[in-house]
């Protein structure tokens, strides 16, 4: 039997076993063909299918065969195997005309083999749909009878085929038991496999052989195939695939708007992808590439190249966000560049909201700025005081040095203290700087952050993507209707941090929630109650300048802010600052006022004053110094967190700072006078050893270690501090503050006259006491028999000693104080009359050369000194002529010798004025010294 005869017969054989539902021609078990083969329910498609399963299988192994010739010719014959008659018998053909029945390629061919009724793939309703879409129903009835005749036919021909070919159904069996035995006679093995390792070298043979032939073509052919659809791809997607390079060249070059629209145009490409993958369909900028563009299908290989080049181009937007978010951390672009930041940000499809985060940077670096400002600012402050130990120990004479230098400062018109090199000016400064730089920055960033969060509550900051078209168009008023009270909520609670961190540094450092305490206090509890910013020896003109120049700083701050309209907590967090600064800062110079007035004297030395030689300079110092002091606590207290309508940034002064700048006013004049009377009664000592020599030479014959010149110049000073200094200053506060000061003027004048009172009356006594000694040592205790002395010669030396005291009080007097000249020679005048009255007084008689002897003493004093002659001086020597004239013996006296004793008397008293003129020129009457009386 030839081979081609026995494929036959085993085709016969298999077809027998198919078509009687058995597995073998010897089976144990009879099944009913019922039960087997239950066709009752099949529909006609599957009866024909099982009907025709033979043939197909037949087809399958021929096509199989005609494969492994040759892949050119496969295409061919597969084609020509194609059943593309209409089963419905309605159409010649399944196709609509001849050249669609040829495919042009495998792929066309599987889809077009879908439509064959042989295919196991086949489609009944894309069969109705494509080929018979205009059928009518009649005709698709009409085709179903068809389909079962044929159906029904081929049943017959399968039955008439093996009832045509049975015994050769029978040889085949026959000679498949034959084969097998003769099988069993070679005794084929294991080692031979079963007789077929023969077979199967060679046909391991010849496929080495076919695959060195074919195999080199068909690797070429398919990766020719693999790189012409590769190129179809990038040519076509050359944008997509381009993208991640133009990407970074857009963000490279700045150019974000660019990059913005590159990557929204391939985001869209890429979804159009996902969206179509089912049918392997991309669109390109908007274009659908179906199959009459010749669109290669796109493998799970393209796929996951353009899932990688868009996870490419996510990368870099991603990092493209993280630089436009950067920028947004950026707080000196303007307004208008972080809107466009946050509106790129917003097309890229950030997951963070860039208006918030804009809103919370922002936030956040004010509150750190503030801090680290106000950190370096007080570092700066602290170096300073630590770069000079010695000032941060209390010294009362560092401190009057530091004064003294500050009211010459003020006394040239320049209040500016800046242009000072002294370390207490400098750490001023450096405090001023902590409050100017503080407040300089709030003002220059909380109005952009609350124009920002008004913004952001406003929801001008949005996606616009997002919204609705009528919310698109809407105005501000339709954004405040869709206000979100939360948003609001956190801008305002934002804002209101902001100006509470500001005035939480501010307190922290000057001790604002702290009160100080009573300032009328000794001084040794100033060092407790002054708060720890002001430095030990810092005097109260840089105190009070400093103080009024920080205070205009917070209400500059405060009225700049006031525009911008902040919520109300917020602002009035900034006004409670001001209050809490401004009794502060007022409790402060008037703490430092009264102290320095404590120990102002120690700024006296002894110079008297260029424009009026009358006093000292001291008192045009106190006065420029007690004005100053006053006029800072005045400004700071009158300054206004807000302006009024005028414009003026002034306000009534409350009556609580009035009281206390007002006590502090009395108190320091009174702590003033004290310390005048101090001065007068202690030794000198200079303040400043160096300038000594400058000022003795300014002082000229002022001897001021002499406590009578002291007492001089401070009665001096007392008498111009009470007609003029304390009318000046009483009518200055007066003005400024609207209070009636009459009895605390009153006092004060009390007070100086008092002093006044105590040191002259001091000088004067200890003045009269060397004029007392010497008339009663003259009068009573120089052996003058005043019963039995003969006629007067002269005038005693008593006499001219007394005299020559008081030309010596009178050089002493005009040498410092030419006004007090009157004033002490009518008091010592006054005085020697009372010594020579009490002297006269305990003589006992008078002889005629006694009698005449003391009427020429006292009368040559009182010609000498008639000029000084008050009142009660002029009532004294009357007594004097009275108790001599009293005490006379009337005995001694002659007829007619008394008238011309009393004109030898009078021509002795003229020669002993002629004689002494020179003496006592000092008492002689001008124009000059009468101009000195008062």
């Amino acid at each position: 039997m030839t081979p081609q005869s026995e494929n036959n017969e085993y085709a016969e054989d298999a077809a027998i076993l198919r078509f009687y539902n058995v597995d073998s021609f010897e089976p144990d078990i009879w099944v009913d063909d019922a039960e087997a083969d239950d066709t009752s329910n099949e529909t006609t498609k599957q009866q024909f299918d099982r009907r025709g399963e033979g043939l197909q299988q037949m087809q399958q192994q021929q096509q199989q065969e005609t494969n492994l010739s040759s892949p050119l010719e496969n295409d061919h014959d597969v084609q020509a195997s194609m059943d593309i008659s209409d089963p419905l018998g309605l159409l010649p053909s399944i196709f609509e005309n001849e050249s669609a029945s040829k495919p042009a390629n495998v792929a066309e061919l599987k889809e077009k083999s879908t439509l064959m009724i042989s295919n196991k793939n086949f489609n009944p309703r894309q069969f109705l749909l494509q080929v018979h879409k205009d059928a009518s129903y009649n005709d698709l009835v009409l085709g179903e009878k068809r389909l079962r005749q044929g159906v029904d036919k081929r049943a017959e021909a399968l039955k008439s085929l093996v009832h045509n070919n049975f015994d050769r159904f029978v040889t085949a069996k026959n000679t498949i038991d034959h084969v097998y035995e003769e099988m069993r006679s070679q005794q084929l093995n294991d080692l031979q496999e079963y007789g077929t390792r023969a077979l199967r070298l060679a046909l391991e043979d010849a496929n080495t052989r076919a695959d060195q032939i074919y195999g080199p073509v068909v690797e070429r052919r398919q990766r020719v195939e693999k790189v012409r659809s590769t190129l179809s791809v990038l040519q076509r997607y050359k944008f997509f695939f381009n993208l991640p390079s133009s990407l970074l060249e857009s963000i490279k070059q700045n150019k974000y708007e660019t990059a913005i629209r590159d990557y929204k145009k391939g985001k869209y490409l890429y979804q159009t992808l996902k969206r179509n993958s089912s049918t392997d369909l991309l669109q390109n900028d908007g274009s659908e590439l179906g199959k009459e563009d010749g669109a290669s299908e796109l493998t799970s290989m393209h796929r996951k190249v353009f899932d990688k080049v868009w996870s490419e181009v996510t990368k870099i937007i991603g990092e493209l966000q993280n630089v436009l978010l950067k920028m947004l951390t950026d707080p000196w672009r303007s307004m208008d560049e972080q809107e466009k930041t946050i509106n790129f940000l917003f097309e890229l499809d950030t997951k963070e909201d860039p208006a918030w985060f804009y809103l919370d940077s922002q936030y956040q670096w004010i509150m750190g700025l503030m801090k680290e400002t106000f950190t370096k600012n007080v570092e700066k402050v602290d170096k300073i005081k630590d770069s000079n130990i010695s000032h941060n120990k209390e010294s009362v004479t560092q401190r009057s040095l530091s004064l003294k230098h500050a009211i010459s400062v003020i006394e040239s018109k320049t209040v500016n203290l800046e242009s000072d090199d002294d370390v207490d000016v400098r750490v001023w400064k450096a405090i001023t700087e902590v409050v100017k730089s503080t407040s300089s920055l709030l003002v220059r960033c909380l109005p952009d952050f609350w124009r920002l969060s008004k913004a952001f509550i406003e929801g001008k900051f949005k996606n616009k993507s997002s919204l609705a078209p009528n919310q698109r168009s809407g105005g501000s008023r339709r954004r405040r209707a869709n206000v979100d009270l939360s948003k609001v909520e956190q801008c305002q609670s934002m804002s209101r941090n902001i100006v509470d961190e500001y005035a939480s540094l501010l307190s922290s450092y000057f001790s604002l929630d702290q009160t100080t305490d009573d300032h009328h206090m000794d001084d040794a509890k100033y060092k407790f109650g002054m708060p720890s910013f002001v430095a030990v020896n810092a005097n109260s003109i840089q105190v009070s300048e400093s103080l009024t120049r920080m205070m205009g700083i917070l209400s500059n701050c405060i009225n700049d802010l006031n525009g911008i309209h902040l919520p109300g907590e917020a602002f009035s967090g900034l006004t409670d600052l001001m209050d809490k600064a401004r009794s502060k800062f007022i409790s402060v110079i008037c703490l430092c006022w009264e102290r320095d007035a404590k120990n102002f004297y120690f700024l006296e030395d002894w110079v008297l004053d260029p424009y009026n030689p009358q006093y000292t300079s001291l008192l045009k110092r106190y006065y420029d110094y007690h004005k100053f002091c006053a006029r800072s606590a005045y400004k700071i207290a009158s300054m206004s967190a807000v302006p009024d309508e005028i414009g003026e940034n002034r306000q009534q002064v409350s009556p609580e700072h009035v009281n206390e700048i007002q006590s502090s006013f009395l108190e320091s004049t009174l702590s003033f006078l004290d310390g005048l009377v101090e001065l007068a009664l202690s030794d000198y000592k200079p303040l400043n050893e160096r300038e000594e020599l400058l000022l003795a030479k300014k002082r000229e014959k002022i001897d001021v270690h002499s406590m009578d010149v002291r007492v001089l110049l401070t009665v001096s000073n007392l008498a111009h501090m009470r007609s003029a200094v304390i009318r000046k200053l009483v009518n200055l506060f007066e003005a400024a503050f609207k209070v009636n000061m009459e009895e605390d003027y009153k006092t004060l004048i009390d007070v100086v006259d008092q002093l006044d009172h105590i040191l002259f009356s001091d000088y004067i006594k200890r003045k009269s006491a060397l004029i007392r000694d010497t008339i009663h040592h003259g009068i009573l205790m120089s052996g003058i028999d005043w019963y039995s002395i003969s006629k007067p010669t002269e005038v005693h030396s008593f006499v001219y000693e007394a005299l020559m005291t008081l030309v010596m009080v009178h050089s002493q007097i005009s040498g410092v104080a030419k006004q007090l000249v009157y004033r002490a020679l009518s008091f010592l005048l006054e005085a020697m009359a009372n010594d020579c009255l009490e002297s006269f007084r305990q003589v006992e008689r008078f002889g005629m050369g006694g009698m005449l002897q003391a009427t020429l003493e006292i009368e040559f004093m009182h010609q000498t000194l008639s000029q000084y002659v008050t009142p009660a001086a002029s009532d004294t020597l009357q007594l004097i002529y009275q108790t001599i004239e009293q005490a006379y013996d009337q005995q001694q006296q002659h007829s007619g010798n008394l008238q011309s004793e009393l004109s030898h008397v009078k021509e002795l008293l003229v020669y002993s004025r002629k004689s002494t003129v020179v003496q006592f020129l000092c008492f002689k009457p001008n124009k000059e010294r009468g101009g000195n009386r008062k």
